[in-house]
């Protein structure tokens, strides 16, 4: 008896502590989005320094356009039939932000995307 309770213990705290550290990660995802979206300069530099650790910051063109993304240059545009349930979602991006999520080779992806002018600056996981 007493094992189970110390096991339900340990699945409880461990459950805890992974949804506060999703929580952390959010906040400077959102914090990373924002600072890139006021200093308005979308170049890869600006991204990776701003970006947190093992996460990149993309910026895209409403109609869907890649400005900056590590895979640019084989990814230049989101607006095709290929990535369309990615682009759909991204265009939901308001000028305060929002997290949009959408299945990409069988994994669920939450990004926060936050509008920016005629631009689109996004980070997620």
């Amino acid at each position: 008896m007493k094992r189970r309770i110390l096991i339900s213990l340990v699945v409880f705290f461990s459950i805890s502590a992974a949804t506060c550290s999703i929580a952390a990660d959010k906040k400077a995802i959102e914090k990373a989005v924002s600072s890139v979206a006021f200093s308005g300069i979308y170049n890869d530099t600006t991204c990776t320094d701003a970006a947190p650790e093992g996460l990149y910051i993309f910026v895209m063109k409403e109609d869907g356009k890649l400005l900056v993304h590590p895979k640019k240059e084989a990814i230049k545009d989101l607006n095709t039939p290929k990535f369309k349930v990615i682009y759909d979602e991204l265009i939901k991006a308001t000028s305060d932000g929002v997290w949009v999520q959408y299945m990409w080779n069988g994994k669920e992806k939450n990004t926060y995307v936050k509008k920016s002018g005629s631009k689109i600056i996004g980070c997620g996981y």
